[in-house]
């Protein structure tokens, strides 16, 4: 039996002068959003570089992926499922009436002989079956929905859409099982052909079949309509957001031009952002990409330790002013609290869950600077270090170490222009703690017995990291200016870091202030090392649990390289948050230099490395070892937590 577009239908184009302003109001509320997002500011400086620009492939993949396929939908099995089901089967379905308009308008014959009979029939039905299945999943589950739908505020706008496709995928169901009871079986229509047995035949067939009919096709107008203005938004803001995001993980703070800033005179804007017109454009696409589905919120270490913070609160915030049209309304930073804003440990996990690739560090961050740079606003103890970091080039208040006091004893060599190899750069998180002064002296002991051609700098300093993750762009642009000019003068081309953030630092935002040097992680560098046969390690065989700090394995996917040194020395055991999801140890964004509220993020971390019942923790960041150090001291006295440098340097062997 060949299907007849618009069979028992005697005004059927109608629907098809329909179509057009159905489509005029989904064209206009795309607009909408396009004219809310274009009162950003464009991106200047944020990122965009000629080697960036080279990346323009991953930028397509970033669409593909996370954009159209939506991987990190999957990272919830169950929901990723009803959302794939759900929007494959309707993009089937779209096809399939898309061939009908073709086959109407243009003659192509696709409803017709065998193609019909042993394959589209059935396509469209599985298609619609899966779709079924998927909504009724989602719709159930906001029967009884999870804390993070919940939390400051739920898309109900859910709801209707979700009772609007069960209402179109089962009207269009009984519209098939309609014309199936008239005109007799359709080869691979497994639900029409149900359906036929069960719908009446005769004139009250007719009558109902073409009730449905116009039922269905004012209903899928209606929702086309109506995607603009919904939460369903998210299939076209969505893509754009992944294609525009830039390929590198974690937060895509640039630097501020304030050579731009000085040239405006009087008119100058604020440093920072205070209110919804301060935010670039890529911000605003993100707030109104937002679903408000809690996946931050549920990974975040401040939301989920008792703080302020809520990333899923901030953006419903920001949604809200974005809505009212509050571009320049001042309150914003009222409405979202100081301590909100200075809770955020930049970890990435909000952004590394997000289905929908929404940065909300960079907004928080953009907060951070204005309160700092614009009105001097910070926790007590952060001032603190911020004010030790532009007096004395380091933020470690308190201290009593000088920065050469890390490698008394030892021999080890300056570096020198044209003769040295490698700038093994100590930082300021090695230097200034009695604890982290053994990474030091590890990684020395091991570069020489490599062979290795290293030197450090005669006056050790920092690269400024925390001032930019305080929010003082200014300062962060000083100290990093000075370090560039000093490599420049030293010829320096390859560094070794043995701090995450100072890695971070040098190839994130140094390129952008003119740097041209290549960086490597000590744990990078230890593998190459171990593998090339230039150091020989005894496995002791102990249990071994790695910790992944953030700005080394999300922010910079340096993930397999210090496993495969902590299996180089012992049994590696692995906590349930790990990789790209692990939780952070609560130092990042400044947060070493506070006094937390709440459950503190190191006890959390420190206690789920403790229940894997491995001997020792590994990591390798200064911070992160300084932070589960002191967490583990609630529940045990025993000294657990090393850097993968002290453990390799304590194994080596001849």
């Amino acid at each position: 039996m060949e299907r007849i577009p618009y069979w028992n239908i005697s005004y059927g184009l109608l629907i098809d002068l329909l179509s057009i302003p159905a489509m005029a109001v989904f064209g206009y509320g795309i607009y909408r959003h396009w004219k809310r997002i274009r009162q950003g500011k464009a991106s200047v400086r944020q990122g965009i570089t000629l080697d960036a620009l080279k990346l323009g492939p991953v930028y397509v993949w970033s669409f593909l992926t996370r954009g159209i396929v939506g991987t990190r939908i999957y990272k919830k099995p169950f929901t990723g499922i009803a959302h794939g089901l759900l929007f494959w089967g309707m993009v089937v379905l779209t096809v399939g009436t898309v061939l009908v308009f073709a086959n109407v308008l243009f003659g192509i014959p696709v409803f017709t002989g065998e193609f019909n009979r042993r394959f589209m029939g059935g396509a469209l039905d599985a298609a619609g079956v899966a779709a079924l299945a998927g909504v009724l999943f989602l719709l159930i589950r906001r029967l009884s929905p999870p804390e993070r739908l919940t939390c400051f505020k739920a898309n109900s706008g859910f709801i209707l859409i979700e009772i609007g496709i069960i209402a179109i995928i089962i009207t269009g169901f009984f519209i098939e099982g309609a014309r199936i009871a008239q005109n007799g079986i359709d080869p691979g229509s497994f639900v029409g052909n149900w359906l036929g047995f069960m719908l009446p035949t005769g004139e009250g067939g007719l009558e109902l079949h073409r009730y449905l009919w116009w039922l269905h096709g004012l209903l899928v107008l209606s929702l086309i309509a109506y995607i603009p203005f919904s939460p369903l938004a998210h299939l076209v803001l969505a893509p754009a957001n992944a294609g525009l995001d830039t390929p590198i993980p974690g937060p895509k703070m640039g630097v501020i031009d304030f050579e731009a800033f000085e040239g405006e005179g009087e008119e100058a804007p604020s440093l920072g952002v205070s209110k919804l017109a301060d935010f670039s454009r890529k911000n605003l696409l993100d707030i109104s990409t937002c679903l408000k589905c809690g996946r931050c919120h549920e990974v975040c270490p401040a939301a989920q330790t008792g703080k302020h913070l809520s990333p899923k609160g901030v953006m419903v915030t920001l949604a809200e002013y974005l809505q009212e049209g509050k571009m320049h309304d001042d309150s914003l930073l009222e409405t979202i609290s100081t301590d909100a804003i200075y809770s955020c440990t930049t970890c990435a996990a909000c952004m590394e869950a997000c289905p929908v690739s929404v940065n909300q560090p960079n907004a928080i961050l953009g907060m951070r600077q204005h309160l700092l740079m614009e009105r001097s606003e910070m926790p007590d103890i952060m001032g603190q270090a911020h004010r030790s970091l532009e007096a004395r080039q380091h933020p470690f208040i308190g201290t009593g170490f000088g920065p050469n006091d890390w490698r008394k004893g030892l021999e080890v060599p300056i570096y020198e222009r044209g003769a040295t190899e490698y700038l093994l750069w100590i930082g300021c998180s090695v230097a200034y703690e009695e604890r982290t002064q053994h990474i030091g002296r590890a990684m020395v002991a091991i570069l020489k017995k490599a062979g290795v051609s290293f030197g450090i700098l005669e006056e050790n300093r920092c690269t400024g990291d925390p001032a930019k993750q305080m929010g003082n762009e200014f300062l962060f642009s000083e100290i990093a200016g000075r370090n560039i000019e000093e490599f420049n003068e030293l010829g320096v081309t390859k560094v070794i870091t043995m701090c995450p953030h100072c890695f971070n630092s040098f190839t994130r935002h140094y390129p952008l202030l003119g740097a041209k040097f290549e960086v490597i992680p000590h744990a990078v560098l230890i593998r190459s090392l171990i593998e090339a046969g230039k150091i020989t390690l005894a496995n002791s065989g102990r249990s071994i649990c790695y910790h992944d700090p953030c700005y080394l394995g999300r922010h910079n996917n340096v993930l397999s390289e210090p496993r495969s040194v902590v299996s180089s020395i012992g049994h590696l055991v692995e906590m349930p948050r790990h990789g790209s999801e692990s939780f952070c140890c609560g130092a990042g964004g400044g947060n070493y230099w506070t006094e937390e509220e709440g459950t503190r993020i190191n006890q959390t971390r420190a206690k789920e490395a403790l229940d894997t019942g491995a001997k020792t923790i590994a990591t390798s960041c200064p911070f992160c070892m300084l932070m589960l150090t002191d967490g583990l001291k609630k529940f045990t006295e025993e000294q657990m937590v090393q850097d993968i440098a002290e453990l390799v340097c304590s194994q080596m062997e001849g």
